[in-house]
């Protein structure tokens, strides 16, 4: 997925959630910043401007890209 350094953020299937800059993903609640890299087959759900982007429905699934795009609850 080749837009995923434009996103604003991710998150995982332990329930952590990364803000993106660029190839970096900082984790809001502790502040551990990651590369991309080693975030992607962890990475669960992508979202940019408080749309869903891609989905994975289970860690060993590829993400895949949701056609319709759905609001981010706040």
């Amino acid at each position: 997925m080749k837009e995923l350094p434009q996103a604003d953020s991710v998150r995982t299937f332990d329930g952590k959630t990364y803000e993106l800059h660029g190839f970096i993903g900082i984790e809001k609640g502790s502040g551990e910043a990651v590369e991309l890299t080693q975030l992607y087959y962890r990475i669960r759900t992508v979202v940019s401007d408080a749309h869903v982007l891609a989905k994975r429905k289970n860690p060993d699934d590829e993400l895949v890209h949701v056609k319709k795009r759905k609001n981010v609850r706040q």
